[in-house]
């Protein structure tokens, strides 16, 4: 070959590589735009699913005290268009539906539907049919403060001996999760088999050990201990309308209390002869003698027999507007209107053939009726004395709710996924919990077409 044609050659290979570096650094720009492009559209479903937190705090701030608004709406929470670009993005907010597990629900959970972790006593963990004496024992050693272990539990002694120790609070739980730190607490035990927390049972969630996660293959969705038990139940001690509640141990209850003449009679002459009142509740078929002249009720013998009967409203107004407590919150209360019967049925006094009776009740009854827990009774679910001793342990409204939401854009079809819990007990809506749960799925097919309809 002559010099001219190496020379030749030696230019058509350079050309070559320098085409092939072009063609690479090409490639690795368009491959650098398009994860970018991804990267937008992922942040853009995270904000997406944000706005849709931020809207479920501004519902729950205006209709906490209205279940119909945010159990299962649609209308409400199903494909909120949120902002239009090259996608149009949206959010949905879903829960689980425990009447049919095929077909997502729209709406949020109510925490006060689930037992509080921390507060429940021994006899209503027990009563919970999941947890054996062992796992119950094991619990409980975990959050006392002492460090005696019970018969089946376990005390900072034996986590000590763990290949990988550590320290126990023996005090209160800060998640419902923190049981995986207990003995004998397993992920199956907390998570149950709804992998994607989406509330549906998928295939791979009943098909006993094929997939992940392990399952029993019944055709039925086990949620796990994490949809029964909570850690954030706290109520403010004030009525339906906000206003700190008065107490009713008083020989002179307020002129804008608004309960008939007969009742305010039973309760002042009670208080006044030295009696104190435990929760409102008692005043469900109190009767007593009366033992003394009184001031106030010039007309009343001593000697004569006061008793409740039911005047309509009074024991509503009384469990709204009044109480025994001087705390300025309580803990761990339970939601009549919204607990499942394996929750009610945890309750002193309950078991599970009236917690069915409860949750069949109360679902023809309407948002008023609902609006104290005094339904049990006038309703005729209860008796007075049962109804005085769960009573202690309920309340008829929910200041702490779960939100999932999936931040999603169409038709690109990226999307985020959050769950949070909205605090209502402070002077305003706050975000309890919030966590980025979209590693574990979508947790439904987005229909674009149901998204149009719904536009």
């Amino acid at each position: 070959m002559t010099r001219r044609g190496m020379v030749l050659v030696a230019v058509l290979v350079i050309t070559a590589l320098a085409a092939l570096v072009a063609a690479a650094l090409v490639y690795r720009a368009r491959a650098e735009v398009a994860a970018a492009a991804a990267s937008v559209r992922g942040e853009q479903a995270y904000t997406a699913a944000l706005s849709g937190l931020e809207y479920a705090m501004a519902v729950l701030t205006l209709y906490a005290g209205d279940p119909d608004i945010w159990i299962d709406n649609p209308d409400v929470f199903q494909a909120r268009e949120v902002a239009v670009g090259a996608d149009t993005w949206y959010f949905t907010i879903y829960a689980a539906n425990p009447d049919d597990e095929d077909e997502v629900r729209y709406g949020v959970t109510d925490e006060a539907a689930k037992l509080n972790l921390n507060t429940a006593s021994e006899d209503m963990l027990e009563a919970l049919e999941r947890l054996t004496p062992e796992l119950r024992d094991c619990l409980l050693d975990y959050r006392d403060a002492d460090a005696d272990a019970r018969a089946g539990g376990a005390e900072q002694s034996y986590y000590d001996t763990l290949p990988f120790p550590y320290v126990i609070p023996n005090g209160s739980f800060a998640t419902v999760e923190e049981l995986l730190m207990v003995k004998g607490f397993t992920g199956d035990l907390v998570y149950g088999e709804d992998a994607n927390f989406n509330g549906r049972l998928d295939p791979n969630e009943d098909d006993g050990l094929d997939h992940l996660p392990r399952d029993n293959r019944d055709g039925q969705l086990d949620p796990g201990l994490r949809d029964l038990l909570t850690v954030y139940t706290v109520a403010p001690n004030v009525d339906r309308d906000g206003r700190p509640r008065t107490t009713i141990n008083t020989a002179n209850l307020p002129d804008d209390l608004a309960i008939s003449d007969q009742t305010r009679q039973l309760i002042e002459v009670y208080v006044a002869e030295g009696n104190t009142f435990k929760h409102p509740a008692e005043v469900a078929g109190l009767r007593f003698q009366v033992k003394k002249r009184h001031k106030a009720y010039r007309d009343l013998p001593q000697g004569a027999w006061l008793e409740e009967r039911v005047v309509a409203g009074d024991l509503e107004t009384l469990l709204d507007r009044t109480t025994a407590d001087t705390k300025r919150t309580s803990k761990g209360l339970v939601n009549v209107n919204t607990a499942p019967a394996e929750v009610l049925a945890a309750l002193p006094g309950l078991d599970a053939d009236r917690a069915r009776q409860i949750t069949d009740v109360r679902s023809g009854l309407s948002t008023d009726t609902r609006s104290t827990i005094a339904w049990l009774y006038t309703q005729g679910v209860l008796d007075a004395d049962g109804f005085k001793e769960v009573a202690p342990y309920l309340t008829a409204r929910g200041y702490q709710f779960t939100v999932r939401c999936v931040g999603f854009g169409v038709p690109s079809g990226r999307y985020r996924v959050l769950e949070a819990v909205v605090d209502l007990a402070g002077k305003g809506a706050r975000l309890a919990y919030v966590r980025d749960t979209t590693r574990l799925g979508l947790p439904f097919a987005l229909d674009s077409e149901q998204v149009e309809r719904s536009r």
